[in-house]
């Protein structure tokens, strides 16, 4: 032990020195030391570990289809999935993707090569199988693991056929949650609006709501402007009424027609007399000379006028009086007439004002129910029109109703795979780096234990010298060598033999 505490002293560099961190060659030395140990514990935890990969991981073989999704421009979601926006590219093939890889393909896969579906045929599927694709492409890699290379090909085919049979149903529409189903729902639904609408209207009165309530307006807007114009009518001919009548009020109501007399009959009579005298007898006949003075004398009374305004006279109506007064009182006629007009549109456009605001407290709720109407009849539209696609795409034949095409179909795959050697390999690096770290800490734990500091005498405290007055410390007489820690361990170990 003399030596073990020599050389424990020389490591720590002397009294109050630190200890030396250990190099490659010393952790080299201590592991080759505990190299038994460190074999002994490879071994310990390898050998678990290749039983495990002997008899656990099997070879399996994989099988591989690959399906290509098209693209349509006119239909980027393929059959009707969806009446939204646009799906991307990436938003295809994850949909395609995460279809191939549901629970929904895997029983349809089961019952068709079994007829029963459990959880361990459930778990030995979704163990096994994978979807894969590379970015930006329009291809899905499906894969499938099983100990037997024609198992692992015809369960990824009966996969893929289910996956294609599965994926109609759901974008186009099948049996259960098809397009027929919600079409028939959404014509349910259409009619109860439609009657909805209906009955409203019916207890209200309306059969045509916006005809009735335009016609209403338009009513209302001519009833306005014929009351205007009956009032306009109507002042206008009390106007001319009034003008009429301050007129006739200057102008008599009677008018002379003519005076009768006798004297231009006389003179006529005493004319024709003259010559009836004048064919008997000569002009200076006395008979023909008296009925000439007679002539002058009437003529000269005449030219006197000693007959106007003498004689026999008669009147009657005025014509211009009574053309007057007759205008006059067809205005004043044609003024109540367009008076009594005047109040009767102003009654009816106070009715079809009431009209008006009652249809317009309805048109609200109108409005609301035809809408619901209207709405659900273009769903149903639409719905209609997806299900005869639908309808037709179904009577096609196999694949010509769908985007997605088998490029590869699964074949027996020839090469096998299997984890065993590199679990082998990892396990034996795992086994050699537990071993070297058990046999580095029980090399180093026994080191420090059978090397230890001696004890120290206190000594008294002094005051150091300034550093300048400091004299060098001279080494220790009896300092043994300082040896590395490889050669101790061989000292050691010769030492043990002996």
């Amino acid at each position: 032990m003399g030596s073990d505490t020599r050389d424990h002293d020389g490591r720590s560099g002397g009294a109050g020195g630190s200890r030396r961190d250990l190099d490659l060659f010393d952790l080299i030395a201590l592991l080759w030391a505990q190299k038994i140990l460190a074999i002994i514990v490879a071994l310990l935890v390898f050998i678990p570990i290749a039983l495990f990969a002997i008899t656990s991981l099997k070879p399996s073989y994989e099988a591989v289809s690959r399906l290509l999704v098209i693209q349509d421009d006119n239909d980027l979601a393929p059959g009707a999935a969806g009446s939204g926006g646009a799906f991307t590219l990436d938003q295809v093939m994850q949909s395609e993707a995460e279809i191939l890889n549901s629970d929904a393909v895997r029983r349809r896969a089961i019952e068709q090569r079994s007829g029963s579906v459990g959880p361990s045929e459930l778990k030995l599927l979704r163990d096994g199988f994978g979807v894969s694709r590379s970015p930006s492409a329009s291809l899905l890699t499906a894969t499938f693991r099983h100990s037997d290379p024609v198992v692992a090909a015809n369960t990824l085919n009966a996969i893929i056929d289910a996956y294609l049979a599965y994926r109609i149903e759901v974008l186009i529409g099948g049996i259960e949650g098809g397009v027929e189903e919600r079409l028939a729902r959404a014509e349910t639904v259409s009619a109860m609006a439609e009657a909805d609408l209906r009955r409203f209207l019916e207890e209200h009165g309306i059969s045509d709501f916006a005809t009735e309530r335009a016609g209403v307006l338009a009513r209302l807007s001519d009833l306005e402007v014929r009351r205007m114009t009956a009032d306009a009518e109507a002042a206008q001919a009390r106007a001319l009424a009034a003008a009429l009548a301050s007129r006739l009020a200057g102008i008599s109501d009677t008018i002379e027609l003519y005076v009768e007399n006798s004297v231009t009959g006389q003179l006529l009579d005493l004319q024709v007399r003259r010559v009836d005298l004048r064919q008997r007898y000569q002009d200076d006949a006395p008979p023909v000379q008296a009925v000439e003075r007679e002539i002058e004398a009437l003529e000269r009374f005449i030219r006197a006028g000693g007959a106007d305004g003498q004689g026999q006279r008669r009147t009657g109506v005025n014509p211009v009086w009574q053309d007057l007064e007759s205008a006059r009182l067809q205005q004043e006629a044609f003024s109540a007439g367009q008076s009594q007009l005047a109040a009767s549109l102003a009654r009816q456009i106070t009715q079809a004002r009431a009209e008006a605001d009652r249809l317009r407290a309805l048109g609200p709720e109108h409005d609301r129910l035809q809408r619901a109407a209207q709405a659900r009849a273009e769903a149903a539209g639409r719905l209609s029109a997806q299900a005869a696609d639908a309808s037709a795409r179904r009577a096609l034949p196999p694949g010509a109703a769908d985007s997605v095409r088998i490029v590869e179909r699964a074949e027996p795959p020839s090469e096998a795979r299997s984890m065993r050697n590199i679990v082998l390999a990892a396990g034996l690096m795992l086994a050699f780096a537990v071993g070297a770290f058990v046999g580095l800490v029980r090399g180093y734990l026994i080191e420090v234990r059978e090397v230890r500091p001696a004890p120290r005498a206190p000594q008294p405290p002094r005051r150091d010298p300034p550093p300048a007055a400091r004299p060098a410390a001279p080494a220790p007489a009896n300092a043994p060598p300082r040896l590395p820690v490889l050669a101790r361990v061989s000292r050691q170990n010769v030492s043990a033999a002996r």
